[in-house]
């Protein structure tokens, strides 16, 4: 038998070899043939495989073919090799070898997926044109090969004329990556539908037609040319294949199939995620966000575990199409490669998950105020690889994937026989999935709600000058509720008016608002503090609502016009109010008793929550001080210092003074006794053993080392008035010891009887190694207009409190300046409401920012006393009669209200409230003197404290 083969050379030449042996079994499985051929000197050798017109192998179809004009053989690969010696060539015949089989001539084809036993199919392992002519660089099966597409040159390789130049190539044995066994299936698959069409209309190379429609699942490709560019398992498999299996494993092959198509997908979308918006983001110049950090932090923001969950599937993916391509076609199972994975990752997944919400809201408020990534966006959607589809898109693979894979796993288990190793594996798969999105279910749900809230508080526009810090920014933060209320409004012209309102109820505040244009809102009143928020009353009659005339309307029975009024409307109220002596209270309606009980709830649920969470998180807690029983009279003073190594603690009535050790009740003793005055403060001079003791005017320095020598209480002595050192000559308002000028100084002041001012008296404390006879010196003398009520010292000046202002004045200079400095600014206008309160003290809170708290707010200032910040201030929730600044924090007594708010100064922040009846805080007299206050219950003590 003859076969004629058509060489595809720059000239056609048609030649005879001769005899052919076809091996090929009963069902029609073809060997690749091999030829040689001799041109002038040259020897070229090539590979050859039937077309779908050959697969009889029979004489009669082979005459057919060559009736019908068709080449029955497809050349797969040519190479050329130099057969002279000195490899120039000479002009001579074609001599042509052709083989029956491969190399061996026994051995099986290098592409073959399966047993042709047991397929009886020689189709499927027809090898894909273009295929034996990868090179060595292809990627190896044991490496990370995701993304590898056959290049268009390994897709096209042809014979082509002589090259003298050409070294030697040697025929060498094509190897596959794991990733091309789906490029494979689909070039097969294709073969079938092009190959009856090349012999009736096509002029098109048998090769080419062979390998022009080969997909690779990693680049974009809309599948034009495929019968069916996503096939099934069924389609790709003989129908005896399928015969011979039952129904129920036909079914888990194609659920199996799915599985690693799919998984191909996902990974392909997970590596565009990288190439075309991570990397990008990266490399863009100028870049789009700045500075560097931020461009940082907005992509670790957006994408989180992404590039480590792609590096996890591509893996997997890798294992898949290695396993897919030695089992071909009856793949026994993938769940172990799932489930080695899975528990590696899925710990990204769910740190993902959480992170969702952030990265969407992230991304869209970029898009909002960023016009440079907003259109960097847009470029990316008509991106090749995107396929058109927006960022937001890709984003959501991750959380789609793993209930996607669920479902799958659920199908796959249906179809597993009993005994299977997946009929364990795969509710283990499950379940770890399940228990991931559990897990993370919560953590959506918490990020959805601080998204809500983070968009209220970008809407929420404030009276400008003043600072209310809501803490968006904590990661407890949660919007509880938020809805409309209705709240009457009359005036003179209209008596049954009413104000909608926007409220919304936060875990720390509750706002309320008017809507506006552009989505904002406008804050009606200064935001409630949930810890001074109380529920009066939510039980009250409803009320009528009349929103007044609508249009008018012709009476039936005339020509005159008569107004139409809206049905009216019952309003249920509910009354809040901020508690205390200044309290605030707002009577609001709701449109039904549902949604006031509502309201009630919520608030009520907040409130709790709240307290739960300040009793857990103390900043300052309350501890009481145990006193002897044997003091009878109430007390009036008291302070706590360090005495010989140990913590004393010195307590005062209205004629004695007590010292002991702290913690030993039972230590105190009555060391100071005074026949006359009234005791009203009482303080120790550190580092000099004095103790100072204001009584009915007159300021006394008693020593301690006379008082307690030792230890033991045995040896302490008791003194009168008469052991003192008095040192002042004139009725004192109060004394304070302090540091200025690198000195420590005792000040103690006089208000003028005949002039409204005070005198400032400033001595200076003297070791026992430098007395003479006084243990104090006078250093400095000031005067300063208005009745100066405290004191507070600073680097090399004093700043000192009067009825209306603040007094800035060194000591021993006559000069001084009053403080604060408005500018002539409307910006202003709510600071100058708060100056003109009551002043309270001056605290430094930054090198150069001192804040002046008033009984109304706070303002801050610079050194040089004019207002900071743009005018913007402080308001209290409570209104105090004392403070004390404890760096970062403000506290706020209202002695009245028994409460104490405390602030955190640097960000205005409130941070919580103290409550104990009937406190009254005791006057500092040093700066780092003890919090200590009296309640009917005794002598506490405020502590702060630090987080473990």
């Amino acid at each position: 038998m003859s076969t004629t083969l058509t060489v595809p050379t720059s000239g056609t030449t048609t030649l005879n070899p001769g005899p052919v042996t076809n091996e090929g079994s009963s069902s029609g499985s073809g060997k690749l043939r091999k030829w040689r051929l001799s041109v002038a000197g040259r020897k070229r050798t090539g590979w050859l495989k039937p077309t779908p017109s050959l697969q009889s192998h029979s004489t009669t179809s082979e005459q057919s073919a060559d009736r019908d004009g068709n080449d029955p053989y497809t050349v797969l690969q040519v190479v050329e090799e130099d057969t002279t010696k000195d490899g120039t060539g000479t002009d001579g015949g074609y001599e042509w070898e052709a083989d029956s089989s491969t190399e061996d001539g026994t051995g099986s084809d290098a592409y073959s997926w399966i047993d042709p036993s047991i397929v009886g199919s020689a189709r499927l392992r027809a090898t894909p044109a273009g295929s034996i002519a990868e090179s060595d660089e292809l990627h190896s099966p044991g490496t990370s090969s995701i993304g590898h597409a056959l290049s268009e040159t390994h897709l096209s390789t042809f014979p082509t004329p002589p090259d003298h130049t050409s070294h030697k190539v040697q025929p060498r044995r094509p190897k596959i990556s794991p990733s091309d066994s789906y490029n494979l299936l689909l070039a097969y698959q294709s073969s079938q539908s092009t190959s009856s069409s090349s012999g009736r209309s096509s002029q098109q190379h048998p090769s080419t037609a062979a390998t022009s429609h080969i997909i690779s699942p990693y680049t974009s490709s809309d599948g034009s040319g495929l019968r069916n560019p996503t096939p099934d398992w069924h389609d790709l498999v003989d129908a005896s294949v399928r015969k011979s299996l039952g129904a129920e494993e036909v079914k888990r092959q194609g659920n199996l199939w799915e599985l690693i198509t799919g998984e191909v997908e996902y990974v392909r979308d997970l590596r565009t995620i990288c190439q075309v918006f991570i990397q990008p983001l990266r490399d863009q110049q100028p870049p789009l966000l700045i500075p560097q950090p931020r461009l940082d932090a907005f992509i670790t923001e957006v994408f989180s575990t992404i590039p480590s969950i792609y590096v996890g599937h591509a893996k997997l993916l890798d294992r898949l199409m290695e396993r897919q391509r030695a089992e071909w076609p009856l793949v026994t199972s993938v769940a172990d490669l799932f489930l080695e994975t899975f528990l590696e990752i899925i710990d990204l997944y769910e740190t993902y998950m959480k992170n969702y919400p952030f990265a969407e809201a992230r991304i869209r408020r970029e898009s909002d105020h960023n016009p440079a990534f907003r259109d960097f966006l847009a470029e990316r959607n008509t991106h090749e690889l995107t396929r058109r589809r927006d960022i937001s898109s890709f984003l959501q693979r991750p959380i789609s994937r793993l209930p996607r894979l669920i479902l799958m796993f659920q199908s796959l288990v249906k179809h597993t026989p009993d005994g299977h190793p997946d009929k364990e594996q795969l509710p283990m798969l499950e379940q770890i999935l399940s228990t991931a999105l559990r897990g993370s279910q919560l953590g959506i749900e918490s990020a959805e709600a601080k998204i809500k809230l983070w968009n209220v508080a970008e809407r929420l526009l404030f009276r400008r000058g003043e600072i209310i810090e809501l803490d968006v920014a904590e990661p407890k933060r949660t919007l509880v509720h938020s809805g409309y209320v209705f709240r009457r409004v009359r005036s003179e012209t209209n008596w049954h008016g009413w104000q909608d309102l926007h409220a919304f109820l936060l875990d720390n505040y509750f706002i309320l608002a008017r809507d506006i244009e552009d989505g904002k809102y406008v804050v009606v009143s200064r935001p409630i503090h949930l810890d001074f928020l109380t529920i009066d009353t939510a039980d009250g009659p409803p009320e009528r609502r009349y929103d007044g005339m609508t249009r008018y309307k012709r009476r039936p029975d005339g020509n005159l016009l008569e107004p139409v009024f809206q049905p009216e409307r019952l309003m249920f109220p509910f009354t809040i109010s901020t508690g205390g002596t200044t309290s605030r209270s707002f009577t609001l309606c709701t449109a039904t008793m549902a949604a006031r009980e509502q309201w009630r709830e919520k608030i009520e649920g907040a409130k709790t929550l709240r307290e739960f969470d300040v009793e857990s998180n103390r900043m300052f807690a309350v501890h009481r001080l145990s006193v002897p029983t044997e003091i009878k009279e109430p007390l009036v003073a008291a302070d706590s210092f360090q005495w010989l190594g140990r913590e004393t603690l010195s307590v005062a009535t209205a004629k004695s003074v007590w010292l002991g050790w702290r913690n030993d009740a039972k230590s105190l003793r009555e060391l100071i006794k005074l026949n006359a005055g009234v005791i009203s403060s009482v303080s120790i001079v550190p580092d000099f053993a004095q103790l100072l003791v204001v009584s009915s005017g007159r300021l006394l320095a008693f020593d301690m080392d006379e008082l307690m020598s030792t230890n033991e209480p045995s040896t302490w002595v008791q003194q009168g008035g008469s052991h003192a050192t008095e040192l002042s000559r004139e009725p004192v308002a109060f004394a304070r010891v302090g540091t200025t000028k690198g000195r420590l100084l005792v000040v103690h002041a006089v208000h003028s009887r005949n002039s409204h001012s005070t005198t400032l008296h400033f001595h200076e404390p003297l070791l026992p190694s430098a007395r003479t006879r006084m243990p104090f010196r006078q250093f400095a003398t000031l005067v300063v207009p208005g009745f100066a009520s405290e004191l507070a010292f600073f680097k090399q000046t004093t700043a000192v409190v009067t009825e209306r202002t603040f007094v800035v004045a060194e000591p021993g200079n006559p000069t001084f300046n009053s403080i604060p400095i408005l500018p002539p600014s409307t910006a202003t206008a709510t600071v100058a409401r708060v100056v003109i309160s009551k002043p309270l003290g001056m605290y430094q809170i930054a090198e150069n920012e001192f804040l002046l708290v008033y009984e109304a707010g706070g303002c801050i200032v610079t050194k040089y006393g004019e207002v900071a910040r743009d005018g913007a201030c402080l308001r209290w929730n409570l209104t105090p009669s004392y403070a004390v600044f404890r760096h970062p924090h403000l506290l706020l007594f209202d002695q009245a209200g028994s409460r104490v708010e405390v602030r955190h100064v640097p960000s205005g922040r409130m941070c919580e409230v103290i409550e104990e009846k009937g406190m009254k805080p005791l006057v500092l007299s040093r700066v780092d003197q003890a919090l200590l206050g009296l309640s009917p219950g005794g002598l506490v003590k405020l502590v702060e404290t630090f987080e473990l």
